[in-house]
């Protein structure tokens, strides 16, 4: 007879706190019971939506968008990311004052939406306003410390306006975040040439390269970095990479040929000079150089294109050295190119 009356008491207790956790589960949930399968069903529209939105967006296809943005605001109320994509077509259309309209709409929701704090940086990056631009772009490395595009756009901005410490500094904390991110390989790599540590500045091109960023642009930087350092077959090497992208490539030209000229490879030189002049044909420091070049070859000839370069003057081979001496080789900068995300 006890065993039933203790069944009974264990079976009224489970009773007891089932329906009591029933009941506090509805008070979490405030919808009715009657609406839960109605509002699941319009939650999982709203989440389709802006995953194709986001979707397209990531893959470029803002064209396509609209019709997605209608659809979702005639059934659900506005979001952030609403917001956003609208402000992201606004951009596509060259309505820049309407995406920042719902850029600062998106973040009267949420204050610390990184990505609308990185757009408006990048709208007034464009535009050149370099300090709006850094102040929002900051704003958005708070609210998301570690994206990789949010610190690329600081590295880029300094950059731009001549800082190149912190450019390096960014860009470094953006490769550190994305150590496949080949562009901050390649902005890190050209604030350290500015800061005259070309050892760095090599490493960090051959990163950017191994990485795909296959460029004319960034061999050639390479090669000025070898130059800088004295290691001229590594320089020559280089040029040799960008001429393979672009025949035209006139610094490149100049920069091989005045290599070869230092490693007394006259032949070599006069040839990479004679299709710099092909490119420019007034240019006196190619025009100079092949004059030299051929003076090694030929000390009369020499003289005379010197005089033909230079005019007529006393000691032209040593006025021609020293006017070389002024020959300027300098790097590429990156472009300056913001990145959304």
């Amino acid at each position: 007879m006890s065993l039933w009356i203790t069944i009974a008491c264990i079976v009224l207790l489970l009773l007891h706190h089932g329906n009591a956790f029933a009941k506090r589960r509805d008070e979490v949930l405030v919808i009715p019971r009657g609406d839960v399968t109605k509002a699941s069903v319009d939650y999982i529209g709203m989440t389709d939506i802006l995953a194709t939105l986001n979707a397209l967006y990531l893959n470029g296809h803002y064209s396509m968008m609209k019709k997605h943005i209608d659809e979702y605001n005639k059934k659900y109320p506005v979001v952030k990311e609403i917001l956003y994509f609208t402000a992201i077509i606004n951009m596509y259309q060259n309505k820049h004052e309407d995406a920042l309209n719902n850029l600062y709409v998106a973040l009267a929701l949420e204050p610390a939406y990184s990505r609308s704090l990185n757009a408006i940086g990048y709208v007034y990056a464009n535009r050149r306003q370099w300090q709006q631009a850094l102040s929002h772009f900051l704003l958005a490395h708070r609210a998301n410390t570690y994206n990789a595009f949010i610190t690329y756009n600081i590295a880029i901005l300094h950059y731009l306006n001549i800082d190149y410490a912190h450019a390096a500094a960014w860009a470094y904390k953006a490769i550190d975040d994305k150590p496949n991110f080949a562009r901050g390989c390649d902005v890190y790599a050209c604030s350290m040439y500015w800061q005259q540590k070309y050892d760095i500045a090599i490493e960090y091109w051959g990163r950017a390269l191994q990485l795909g960023l296959d460029e004319d642009r960034v061999y050639y930087n390479r090669a000025c970095a070898y130059f800088a350092l004295e290691n001229y077959n590594d320089c020559i090497a280089d040029c040799t990479k960008v001429l393979k992208k672009n025949s035209k490539h006139f610094d490149a030209l100049m920069l091989m040929a005045y290599a070869h000229f230092l490693l007394k490879d006259y032949d070599a030189a006069l040839k990479a000079c004679n299709n710099a002049l092909k490119i420019q044909t007034n240019n006196i420091f190619a025009a100079v150089l092949r004059a030299l070049c051929m003076g090694k070859k030929n000390e009369q000839i020499g003289k005379d294109m010197l005089v033909a370069a230079l005019g007529p003057l006393e000691d032209a081979d040593r006025v021609g050295i020293q006017l070389l001496q002024y020959f300027q080789y300098t790097i590429i900068d990156p472009p300056a190119v913001f990145m959304l995300y």
